[in-house]
């Protein structure tokens, strides 16, 4: 099994095991409701035992099917040379922008729903970025558009200005199949896509405990296309969780195992990752509350628990309680952004962008999570110890007193080894008043600017282009669209 060779150890493998036991009982003893006709029948068809919607999962069943779920797998994008591996000891950390946010919002025209081209400025800025490499459809929603077809234009926005790969929006088992035909107009058909996978699905199972129909439906009809699934049970402690964390572990493990379960039930060897998002409620006001110790946790908690079920990690990104690009949005943020990349995450839905709780698709928050994000990609290379990095030579020509502003070894070096960010400044109080005393949110407002002055449109082949569309508009003339929804 991989195992990071940095990654800290929040459990020991005592606590690893106390909290296996107790999902598994949870999953014996309590169970979960399953309201999806079909996925029941194959479930009971496998020798499970129901209590009519209730579905009881023997641990030996689910460590078998756990086990045919790959460590690792690859992630084709439209351009071949941005596809990734996901997982194991190839895979590079997938991060994308923010998705699902009802809201987005900058300084120039503040909080509002979002609309549509909010969402293409949005692709285009995750495309322009060179830390980001996947896109996250849905971020934010086009609200502007009719809410039952809307998933197929937001599909295609990501498909058109960006050519790296991205995680379909799919709340639902139509939606889901919509997405797969799009990614098989785009690459070549349903044989091409079961062989290298062009997409990534999210399934939150409604907890505590429940597998509700939307969710199952569309965890099958990617399990059918040989999709990979991120299955991730949405806990806040204290309201879909126990208020504890190791409470709040054993629950994330049964209802993140019982999704994999499943999903090798419909196709054996889909890929799948363990999922963790897990948070806290703040009591005083109902709302999920992030860059706590616990939320923290749950990150490094959750991708040690990823490891010992040998899946790929989905956890953490930059995640801010904060109603405003502000101290408070900064903390949180470094908190989990912290977090995330000490625990070695595989894959970060939110890395950039989210703000008021997952709410708001900031462009401003978007800007200062990138900076953040390259400088992590620079402390990943870690330090070097060349003969010339030692600077041995450089010291002794400086001698005692020395100063190195003017060594040549500086002059040489200083751009390859210091990182000097483009957003962050670092005048005296004098100059930056006499600069305008920009503030940090006013930079953010530029940086996004110029990085969207930046895109380079990949464009798309015509035909596929074509053919995106006229499946587009066939399924929003069918009268019965989404019925089942």
């Amino acid at each position: 099994m991989f195992e990071p060779e940095n990654a800290p150890a929040v459990l020991t493998e005592e606590q690893i095991a106390i909290v296996h036991e107790h999902a598994m009982r949870i999953l014996e003893e309590i169970g979960l409701d399953v309201k999806h006709d079909g996925a029941r029948k194959l479930l009971a068809e496998a020798g499970l035992k129901l209590d009519e919607e209730r579905v009881f999962f023997d641990r030996g069943f689910v460590a078998e099917q756990v086990a045919k779920a790959p460590s690792s797998f690859r992630l084709r994008g439209r351009n071949p040379e941005r596809s990734l591996t996901v997982g194991g000891p190839d895979g590079v950390p997938v991060w994308m922008n923010v998705g699902g946010p009802p809201f987005a919002s900058d300084l120039d025209e503040g909080r509002r729903s979002g609309r549509i081209h909010d969402h293409d400025t949005l692709v285009q800025l995750t495309h322009a970025a060179d830390v980001l490499n996947c896109v996250q459809v849905g971020g934010p929603e086009a609200t502007d558009l009719q809410m039952e077809v809307r998933h197929m234009d937001m599909e295609y926005s990501a498909i058109r200005y960006s050519d790296k790969p991205y995680t379909t929006y799919g709340t639902s088992g139509p939606r889901a199949r919509d997405g797969i035909r799009m990614a098989e107009i785009v690459h070549g058909g349903r044989e091409a896509i079961e062989a290298e996978p062009a997409l990534m699905g999210i399934v939150n199972p409604n907890s505590p405990l429940i597998w509700d129909y939307r969710m199952t439906d569309a965890l099958m009809a990617w399990a059918e296309a040989k999709q990979p699934i991120v299955v991730t049970p949405f806990l806040l402690a204290g309201a879909t969780s126990a208020v504890s964390v190791s409470g709040g572990l054993t629950q994330q493990v049964a209802e993140a195992l019982s999704g994999v379960a499943l999903a090798q039930l419909v196709r054996s060897g889909v890929p799948c990752l363990y999922g963790s998002f897990f948070t806290v409620t703040d009591m005083r006001t109902g709302s999920p509350a992030f860059g706590t110790p616990e939320s923290v946790w749950g990150v490094l908690a959750g991708a040690q628990l990823a490891r010992r079920y040998g899946l790929p990690f989905r956890g953490g990104g930059g995640l801010a309680s904060s109603p405003a690009v502000d101290a408070q949005a900064a903390a949180e943020t470094q908190m989990m952004l912290w977090a995330t990349n000490l625990a070695a995450t595989d894959v970060v839905l939110h890395a950039a962008g989210w703000l008021e709780g997952g709410l708001t698709a900031s462009f401003e928050k978007f800007a200062l999570d990138v900076e953040l994000l390259r400088q992590f990609q620079v402390q990943a290379r870690g330090i070097g110890f060349s003969e010339e990095e030692l600077a041995f030579d450089a010291l002794k020509e400086a001698g005692p007193g020395g100063l190195f502003l003017a060594s040549p070894h500086t002059r040489e070096h200083f751009k390859e080894w210091l990182y000097m960010s483009p957003l962050f400044q670092t005048p005296d109080f004098a100059t930056w008043e006499t600069m305008g005393a920009e503030s940090t949110e006013v930079a953010a407002n530029r940086a996004w600017k110029q990085l969207l002055e930046n895109y380079e449109d990949p464009g798309l082949d015509p035909a596929i282009d074509e053919e995106l569309k006229e499946y587009m508009a066939s399924r929003a003339d069918a009268p019965d669209l989404y019925a089942e929804d």
